[in-house]
């Protein structure tokens, strides 16, 4: 093998160690949010008399009757406070702007891990991804019945909203130049 091939990330800046930190923290939080969001929900589904009680309602029914739970691998004990005061519309609302908001943010952290591992000319390529990937969210979720197409939809958002999209991209291409040098 020769000496002249390229790491697959700059060794001598690591600062990429910084932005795939970021991405993990910033992905085990939003994920956080994401289940309590959908728990909560999910519980106002199955208890639509719920929707219309007060906060202080809402709160004595968690106590009594939802008991802790695992989801996804997270302990959901009690529901976060501030939700009892929301209502059902609200919180609905406050999950798209919440998707929204993450998928923004992961965007910028993609392009952050492009910038500071000099790959920065692949931002179109890493905009290409995420519109591909989120017409395809889009048609899967219209197109597949209830909850299949739902589950596969919130799958292809969980990689859009991870550190996948711009490493893919930052591997594909050091691969290819890899084939491309002689073996020695």
């Amino acid at each position: 093998m020769g000496t002249d091939r390229q790491p697959l990330l700059p060794l001598r800046r690591p600062w990429w160690v910084l932005v795939i930190g970021a991405m993990l923290v910033f992905g085990f939080y939003q994920e956080l949010a994401k289940l309590h969001l959908n728990d909560y929900l999910s519980t106002l589904a199955d208890h639509p008399r719920l929707a219309d009680a007060s906060p202080a309602e809402r709160a004595a029914f968690w106590a009594q009757s939802v008991p802790p739970r695992i989801v996804n691998y997270y302990e959901i004990t009690e529901p976060w406070p501030w939700f009892h005061h929301m209502s059902f519309t609200a919180l609905r609302m406050l999950k798209w702007f919440l998707a929204l908001g993450i998928l923004a943010i992961f965007f910028t952290l993609d392009a952050l891990f492009l910038r500071v591992t000099g790959n920065w000319d692949l931002r179109a390529a890493l905009l290409g991804v995420y519109a591909f990937v989120g017409t395809l969210m889009l048609v899967i979720a219209a197109l597949a019945p209830g909850a299949a197409g739902y589950d596969v939809a919130r799958e292809l958002l969980g990689f859009l909203q991870s550190p996948l999209p711009s490493f893919m991209l930052v591997f594909v291409r050091w691969m290819l130049a890899r084939m491309q040098q002689p073996r020695t």
